[in-house]
This record gives C-alpha cells, sequence and structure tokens, in this order.
C-alpha cells in the first residue's frame, strides 16, 4: 500500500478488480487510524502492477489517485478493453479512466444516486447495475469519450439479489 494521507496510519484496502490482462489491479482504498477505521475522507483508487509471480508494487500516491464520491464502496469492475474504471457504491456509480499502472483519473461525476451493489460489463461497452434499496436495473453505455444511461433505463426489478451479464 502506498503511505497514507499525513495524519492518518493505514491505508484500509476495500475493494479491488483485476485488468483483462491481469497485470494490473485497482484498490479502493480508505485513510484510517486504527483502532477505528471510519475516517471520514474520501475513499481513493489507485492502480497497482502485478509481476509474473503476483506480486503488487504501486507508485500512486495519495496526492495523485482520485477520491471518489463514496462513503462505502460496493463493487469494482475494469471494462473488458482494460481503459475504464467502473465503481459502484452507496451513493451511486462512478467511472474512471484506467491507467494501467498510473493512478487512475476521473472522468465521470456520480451516473445515478441509486445505491449500486453489484455491476458487470459485456464486451460490447455496456455497463449492468443493480439497486438492491432501489429495487432497479441500470445500463449503460460507456465508451472512454462518453457515457450515457441507455433509454428506458432504469428499469424496475422486484427484490433483486445479483446480476450476471453473458455476452453473445
Amino acid at each position: 500500500m502506498p503511505p497514507p494521507p499525513p495524519g492518518y496510519n493505514i491505508y484500509i484496502p476495500m475493494f479491488s478488480a483485476a485488468d483483462p490482462a491481469a497485470s494490473f489491479v485497482a484498490v479502493s482504498m480508505e485513510a484510517a487510524v486504527p483502532p477505528g477505521c471510519s475516517s471520514g475522507v474520501p475513499i481513493q483508487v489507485g492502480s497497482f502492477s502485478a509481476n509474473a509471480k503476483g506480486n503488487l508494487s504501486t507508485t500512486n500516491t495519495y496526492e495523485n489517485m482520485p477520491n471518489t464520491a463514496f462513503s462505502a464502496v460496493n463493487d469494482m469492475k475494469i471494462s473488458p478493453a482494460g481503459t475504464l474504471l467502473a465503481v459502484a457504491g452507496t451513493e451511486g456509480l462512478q467511472i474512471f479512466h484506467f491507467n494501467g499502472a498510473n493512478p487512475p483519473t476521473s472522468y465521470t461525476g456520480l451516473l445515478t444516486s441509486d445505491s449500486i451493489s453489484q455491476m458487470f460489463w459485456d464486451g460490447s461497452n455496456h455497463l449492468y447495475g443493480i439497486s438492491q434499496s432501489a429495487g432497479m436495473l441500470h445500463v449503460f453505455t460507456i465508451t472512454p469519450t462518453a457515457a450515457r444511461e441507455a433509454p428506458g433505463s432504469p428499469y424496475t426489478i422486484n427484490q433483486p439479489l445479483y446480476i450476471a451479464v453473458q455476452d453473445k
């Protein structure tokens, strides 16, 4: 883990997502002063390189890792092309550009205010996310240059629990 911001002892890793080539891993992290874990600072996302033995290293720092808009992260996924990082949380859904070993960079604000509990990409730039609390399925088309919700989305679903996405 990189050193945390001044005044904090550690970063607590929360969720991770590997790129399609398994060369890099995105990790959401919260700065903390144990024994208490909730710091009140924004959760950040960083990138780690994986070597042939699976050991992770990073050159990211608290100064260059982007903040998320979330008080709690629920899920993270990297697009099949390896260029976008979707982060889902209690406050909605946010997209970052994923830059390999370099820190992710901010791309969108919140795309929905529904808490997104789980999501998956397909191979055609679509991101599907369910909100268990709102009873909704959100569908987005997201590329490195545009992000928009699909016509008719969100779709009402009675008590959704999990989602699976299969390409044709």
